[in-house]
């Protein structure tokens, strides 16, 4: 069968669209072919479907600019498109069905209605990585297969098992944390400023003592360990556009007052006894590095041995981009003055402690000084009921560093499909942030057992 004129002249109309649209409809699915255009001439003039496709890519171009809230045409929407009526009755139309299903009047046997919603099943499938929606045909089948869902419910969250026993080790650790900080600031009249690194420092040392720690003012910056290696100032994390470690307002308060700074984070357990800092807390090493260059004009002498890092890193990292990105940052709010020194504490001190990938002697803690000192601090107790039969109760039958990575101890689903808001999300099972909240709960009683067992 030959087409006809109109036939032709509305395909090229559809690609004229797509063009001066730049491909904005048609990744929308403004495509129609053959058998859609022969539709929409049954019941049109060439002259009115030419206005239909222009009205409908007009209306497509509105809705798109609403992020996820958009639409997507799919066969039905498009058969409903293309049939008998004006165009602008019939968008009026769809427009009310796509609206009411924000009012929370979703329709399911309503198809038109149902379909307004694949555009953001698209998109929230995608940004939850629910899976592969690669397959046109697959995704737009698996749409209208998606089942009407429950009311959401919620199972609490018990700890028990394992998780209890593991909960009983980092509630010491950051008992033993607390003792540190508390015999710390006993013995100085500087301001103290702990920085609970997200999410090891955060969750597992500091929230769970916060209320003991009167007169500290708390930071939780994110510093990764993952992202980091050895020449890496924070600045911001790779591929998030997310800054990373200290804000202006921090920067010129630490310039300003020079209060101790306790940065605490965690590391895995090594294969050796020697003290152990994690990669992220090398990086805030290298973070106090630069702001003592510029405290200092850049006189390596002034600083050089107030800090645990090689003499020969100082030259290297000076010359790394990063280094100068920061310098460049941080510069206009940092003033020439003292230097910070830099030690460290762990549980157990050793000789020796492994700072990110540097093997350097260990700068203990100069308790009873007032002078400006940036502690880095790991609350691990390494040691177990295998190293020493005499160990701590709560050091039993458990293993340090458990707690790295929440969520690998907790579980739960997205259920995706049909509610009276049209395309909805269920969750099944208990999230990682409930998981924290209880082990949390538990370590502060455990906390303040172990505080009321010291004082008796």
């Amino acid at each position: 069968m030959v087409p006809s004129p109109d036939f032709d002249r509305i395909r090229l109309v559809v690609d004229e669209i797509n063009q001066e649209t730049e491909g904005s409809v048609l990744r929308y699915g403004f495509e129609f072919n053959g058998e859609d255009i022969d539709l929409l001439l049954e019941s049109h003039t060439g002259n009115e479907a030419e206005i239909a496709l222009r009205a409908i890519a007009e209306w497509m171009v509105r809705t798109n600019s609403q992020n996820h809230d958009g639409v997507t045409l799919t066969p039905v929407l498009v058969k409903y498109l293309v049939g008998k009526g004006d165009i602008h009755d019939k968008l009026g139309q769809l427009e009310e069905l796509r609206l009411g299903v924000r009012q929370g009047k979703f329709d399911v046997t309503n198809l038109v209605q149902r379909d307004t919603e694949f555009h953001r099943y698209i998109h929230m499938h995608s940004e939850e990585n629910l899976g592969d929606l690669s397959d046109k045909a697959g995704r737009y089948k698996a749409f209208t297969q998606l089942p009407l869902l429950e009311s959401q419910t919620q199972d609490r969250f018990v700890l028990d098992g394992q998780n209890l026993v593991e909960a009983r080790r980092t509630a010491y650790e950051a008992f033993g944390f607390l003792k540190f900080v508390q015999k710390f600031q006993a013995q100085t009249s500087r301001p103290i400023v702990i920085v609970g690194n997200d999410r090891y420092g955060r969750q597992w040392a500091v929230e769970p003592i916060e209320e003991y720690l009167e007169g500290i003012q708390l930071l939780y910056p994110r510093v990764p360990s993952h992202k980091s290696f050895r020449l890496r100032v924070p600045h911001m994390i790779e591929n998030l556009g997310v800054r990373s470690g200290f804000h202006r307002e921090f920067v010129k308060y630490v310039n300003d007052e020079m209060p101790h700074i306790i940065v605490v984070d965690a590391r895995n357990v090594g294969q050796d006894n020697m003290m152990r800092l994690s990669r992220g807390t090398r990086d805030y090493a290298n973070w106090f590095l630069l702001f003592n260059d510029l405290r200092s004009q850049g006189d390596v002498s002034k600083y050089a041995d107030l800090m645990p890092l090689p003499r020969q890193h100082f030259d290297e990292i000076k010359r790394w981009y990063q280094f100068e990105i920061v310098r460049r940052m941080i510069k206009p709010w940092v003033s020439s003055g003292q230097p910070y020194a830099v030690s460290m504490w762990a549980p157990v001190i050793t000789r020796t402690a492994m700072l990110g990938d540097f093997i350097v002697p260990t700068r203990p803690v100069e308790y009873g000084s007032d002078e400006p000192q940036v502690v880095l601090a790991n609350p691990i107790v390494y040691q177990t009921d295998q190293d020493d039969a005499e160990i701590h109760e709560n050091l039993r039958e458990n293993r340090p560093y458990y707690y790295d990575g929440p969520e690998r101890h907790v579980t739960h689903d997205l259920l995706v499909g049909f509610g009276d808001f049209g395309v909805e999300m269920r969750i099944e099972g208990n999230t990682t942030d409930e998981f924290v909240h209880s082990v949390q709960t538990f370590m502060r009683e455990e906390i303040s057992r172990l505080l009321a067992s010291e004082d008796s």
